[in-house]
């Protein structure tokens, strides 16, 4: 097999002395693993680092082996540009690590490769504030939830099929309820952030609901037994509670 292609490097891992194992989400050809010989010169060091964007050619020999990358080229470093801001940096962390721990080798990723250097370019704008980050961040693990198959359902209510004044969704179902349908289960239930079913300025409480809603299905999912994964978490919402006003 062989292909040239971009991807974002989700993953590195140190090999022997010199050489690496990298991971990529690729453009047109989903995740991708390969072998890096040389990788701990000072220049390697640089372009072989989460958050960059690079141009590669993939080779290997048979499809079930590990194959190893060829003139390799950094198109862009993301995470360059927020190196001093570490909010910004654990959020990319932790979306890289889902990235990494949730996808299957080679399967074909378009649609979530071009959201998420949409994602890390929004994030690069100085301009966008904390809470819209944060917003920001929570619809795109709602766009993962969804392309892993496990997708959360604010379209209407489960129990009236009204649209109208939804505020919960169902932990069972993943589907919203209304907030007379819901009521009664109010403590049973998962709140539903009015920004994500309108267009309204996220608040502090809006924050703290819709991570834990987007974790909750994560972790059910996908992450049950990664304490790795649900440290990052609470640590983050520790800070989104400190920061978001």
């Amino acid at each position: 097999m062989r292909f040239f292609d971009e991807g974002i490097i989700i993953n590195v891992v140190n090999y022997q002395d010199s050489a690496a194992i990298i991971k990529l989400l690729t453009k047109d050809h989903g995740i991708c693993c390969g072998f890096i010989k040389n990788a701990k010169t000072k220049k390697a060091l640089s372009l072989y680092q989460i958050g960059n964007l690079i141009t590669f050619e993939y080779r290997n020999r048979i499809d079930d082996n590990l194959g190893s990358f060829f003139n390799i080229d950094l198109k862009h470093s993301y995470l360059a540009y927020i190196m001093f801001e570490p909010l910004k940096l654990e959020i990319v962390k932790l979306l890289l690590y889902i990235f990494d721990k949730s996808l299957l080798e080679r399967e074909e990723q378009n649609l979530l490769f071009l959201q998420l250097i949409n994602f890390l370019e929004e994030i690069n704008d100085n301009e966008i504030s904390f809470n819209d980050f944060i917003a920001l961040y929570i619809k795109f693990e709602l766009v993962i939830l969804e392309s892993l198959g496990y997708a959360i359902d604010m379209t209407c209510c489960v129990a009236t099929n009204s649209s109208a004044n939804l505020a919960f969704i169902s932990p069972k179902s993943a589907k919203a309820v209304s907030i007379e349908a819901g009521r009664p289960y109010e403590d049973k239930l998962l709140k539903l952030p009015k920004f994500l079913i309108s267009n309204i300025y996220p608040s502090k409480i809006d924050l703290v609901n819709g991570f834990n809603l987007t974790g909750y299905f994560l972790i059910k999912n996908i992450f049950l037994e990664d304490k790795i994964f649900y440290n990052l978490r609470q640590n983050l919402l520790k800070k989104i509670d400190n920061n978001a006003v």
